[in-house]
């Protein structure tokens, strides 16, 4: 049984997603320990793009539920193991004469997009934990 709770693809969706939010959060604080650093490039972190195209691969259909690993798989789930955040300088703008481009605003901004992103996988993994008490302990809580 935690074979298949640990292996499922909301563990590993919501897992995944907070690796990303975690990373994200640390160039956050990057980019605004050096707002006033001369030449400075902002980093952007992209985790979503690399997770649609993991959802993209996997079919539009039904999936099959396998009681045995001899089964045939019916229209796999999608896998969400390797996928990982890309990095990247934003190299293409200017926002002042010292050739930084690190905007206090949308660095507030980003960072309260990711605490909430946070804060819901967070919560994902609470319930996916919850639901698996209860499943041992035998009561609801």
């Amino acid at each position: 049984m935690l074979n298949s709770f640990f292996d499922s693809v909301v563990y590993h969706a919501a897992t995944k997603g907070m690796d990303a939010a975690a990373l994200r959060q640390k160039v956050i604080a990057n980019n605004l320990a050096n707002v006033d650093t001369p030449h400075f490039k902002r980093v952007e972190v992209n985790f979503e793009d690399a997770f649609k195209k993991a959802l993209e691969k996997s079919p539009n259909q039904l999936v099959g539920f396998r009681t045995d690993k001899q089964h045939f798989p019916i229209n796999r789930n999608p896998d969400f193991r390797n996928v990982t955040p890309a990095m990247w300088r934003q190299n293409d703008t200017y926002s002042r004469s010292d050739d930084n481009n690190v905007d206090m605003d949308v660095e507030m901004v980003e960072l309260a997009k990711n605490e909430l992103m946070m804060n819901s996988l967070v919560e994902i993994l609470n319930r996916k934990f919850s639901g698996l008490s209860s499943a041992i302990t035998g009561r609801s809580e």
